[in-house]
């Protein structure tokens, strides 16, 4: 089946695209919308663009204004009649509203919601995602579980244990899918090219601190065991897509 990525540039999107390829499915781009309510806590177009890029995987945008679920709806038939897919893959995890929106933008459209995270344990996929090669920093993070040390600090399998111990302690999502924190990915076994973010600065608004990237480019990657590894296997799976 051919169908687009829903995009956001972080950790939950990047491993669901990965999953779906993994599974067989054709990607056939990245989407997001901009809703007219942008900028939001979100990741510049830019580099979201860059990301495109080192993917080798074509980016669109589109603009949603009100009301939202028509402008979606008209944006997702546009979308299947210029690239003919007839899915699209997100990366949410548990929250059912999410799911529910979904269903409800693409119902009637003959496009299926494919949720490769859906369901699953959090603090698994956070293993898994660092395990197969990922590499994503943090760019957004709230107080008062998180301070300004965190910013730009990579997504390692120390940072997601002190993930896991703040959750235990304080009872927030360890996958920061209620907004407690957001990674931007740079790297990972299906990236043609790594992304190098060399220099921001910091914002603060609510209580929410974020990156203000100020230079970031592309720079061939260096594979590693692992990671060719994980990469021989994504390409092997290619041979049956649905």
């Amino acid at each position: 089946m051919r169908v687009s990525v829903l995009w956001g540039g972080g950790k939950d999107s990047t491993f669901a695209c990965y999953r779906a390829i993994v599974q067989g499915y054709d990607v056939a781009s990245l989407v997001t919308f901009i809703l007219d309510s942008w900028p939001s806590l979100c990741h510049p177009i830019q580099l979201m663009s860059l990301q495109s890029k080192a993917l080798g995987i074509p980016h669109l945008t589109f603009k949603i204004g009100e009301p939202y679920r028509e402008g979606y709806r008209q944006s997702l038939t546009r979308l299947k009649e210029e690239t003919g897919i007839h899915g699209v893959v997100a990366g949410d995890i548990w929250i059912a509203e999410h799911k529910l929106w979904y269903e409800s933008v693409c119902e009637g459209l003959g496009i299926d919601v494919i949720l490769p995270l859906w369901g699953a344990e959090p603090n698994r996929i956070l293993d898994e995602f660092v395990s197969q090669g990922f590499r994503a920093i943090f760019t957004c993070v709230r107080r008062p579980w998180f301070s300004e040390e965190w910013l730009g600090r990579e997504l390692d399998n120390d940072h997601v244990e002190r993930v896991k111990t703040l959750s235990r302690e304080h009872r927030i999502d360890p996958s920061g899918e209620n907004g407690e924190y957001h990674t931007m990915v740079i790297d990972g076994p299906i990236f043609k090219e790594a992304l190098e973010i060399s220099k921001f600065s910091v914002e603060e608004r609510n209580r929410v601190l974020s990156m203000k990237v100020e230079e970031c480019l592309l720079k061939p990657k260096k594979l590693h065991t692992s990671s060719l590894k994980n990469l021989g296997n994504v390409e092997a799976s290619k041979v049956g897509r649905k």
